[in-house]
């Protein structure tokens, strides 16, 4: 293979990489605008729907007659609005009200049901405050009557339980901003590559500048490998461009306003981002020789669109994947391309280094980007695929 070969082949691509404007639009649009525009209506758009179900869940429906004073007065001193209604559970199926509550049985075993819908969220916040302070007065009731027999009331509680996160802020932004990175810049990688992909190869067929580029002293290897280290570098700097826009969307957007003080998005660590770059080289050599493989059977550049679409459905499976709770990467699953990349992206966030899982999943990626690599060279010298009519 000849370096210089190689590099005129990549200077040539990169050249028209660069006045193609829908892979600029998929290289720098995508991951620097539309992403981060997205995530923070996205943020804004949550942070309004629960300060709505916050005020909606204020209203509770109770049966006129059946709830005892005491009963009322706690759930009124608990900020809930109430509204009498003949059917409470009704009234929530209607939403009329965000939760409802009736009585039945006798003055001395009174029962409570509570009625919501789990469907919404206002629902749930009204069920779970009526619970707290039906559970709060039921304590306060007991209290009093073992006050009044002489009995201690230290009997209600003989221990505490206290649930203790031993993860701190940061961890915890580096878990949400972890999980979501790692699909986000796989799927723009992804889409970055396309364009470029499409172009180099049935977009030459299309120009009828293939033949001219056959017939040049160079290797067919060494053309391939140009135009796959040039679909591969605009892979890498979509990705580079993806991970600095969500970095800056989650520190400063309305991301960071939704979460409050329970995390904190100050993972500027850099090492960890170093780690990502060097985990995401090999998977964008696997996308590039990958699309740069088969998009040499199209004939044309609307054909190999069609051809890679598919690819981007097949992508985002294993990239879903790895955003489910529970999953961690072993070993064995450092070996699937895509979840590797997308978990080891998550455990560098955590603070964790997998130094074992991080060299295999480099290692397994670039063993799979060799051999389309190869895949696409043995297509590249088939002259039946290349001049297909």
């Amino acid at each position: 293979m000849s370096f210089r070969c190689v590099n005129a082949v990549y200077q040539k691509e990169m050249l028209e990489i660069s006045r193609d404007r829908r892979t600029l639009i998929s290289m720098v649009l995508m991951p620097v605008v539309v992403m981060p525009l997205l995530f923070s209506m996205i943020g804004r758009f949550a942070a309004s729907s629960s300060q709505d179900a916050e005020r909606d869940a204020a209203k509770i429906a109770i049966s006129p007659g059946l709830i005892p004073r005491a009963v009322s007065d706690a759930l009124k001193s608990g900020g809930l609005a109430l509204i009498e209604k003949a059917n409470p559970r009704s009234a929530v199926e209607a939403k009329e009200v965000a939760a409802g509550i009736s009585a039945s049985g006798t003055e001395d075993e009174k029962q409570f049901e509570i009625y919501l819908d789990k469907t919404r969220q206002a629902s749930e916040i009204a069920g779970e405050k009526a619970s707290v302070i039906l559970g709060t007065l039921k304590d306060e009731t007991v209290r009093n009557s073992l006050r009044g027999s002489g009995v201690s009331e230290k009997l209600l509680t003989p221990f505490t339980v206290t649930s203790v996160n031993v993860a701190s802020e940061k961890k915890m932004g580096g878990f949400i901003f972890g999980t979501s990175i790692g699909y986000v810049v796989v799927i723009l990688m992804v889409t970055g590559t396309l364009y470029p992909a499409v172009d180099t190869a049935a977009g030459e067929k299309e120009r009828r500048t293939l033949e001219a580029l056959i017939c040049s002293p160079a290797p067919r290897n060494d053309l391939v490998m140009g135009k796959i280290l040039a679909c591969a570098t605009a892979s890498f700097i979509t990705g580079v461009l993806a991970l600095a826009a969500m970095l800056y969307s989650y520190k400063s957007g309305s991301m960071k306003a939704l979460m409050g003080g329970k995390v904190s998005f100050d993972i500027l660590d850099p090492a960890a981002i170093g780690l990502v770059f060097v985990c995401v080289i090999p998977l964008a050599m696997l996308f590039a020789s990958l699309m740069v493989a088969i998009s040499f059977f199209a004939k044309s550049y609307k054909e190999g669109q069609s051809y890679l679409t598919p690819l981007l459905l097949v992508v985002i499976f294993p990239a879903v994947l790895g955003m489910l709770p529970g999953m961690e990467l072993t070993p064995v699953l450092a070996l699937i391309p895509v979840f590797n990349v997308c978990q080891v992206i998550k455990a560098l966030f955590l603070g964790n280094i997998p130094s074992l899982a991080l060299a295999i999943t480099c290692g397994s990626n670039l063993v799979y980007a060799g051999l389309a690599y190869l895949f696409a060279v043995r297509v590249f010298r088939a002259e039946g695929v290349l001049f297909r009519v």
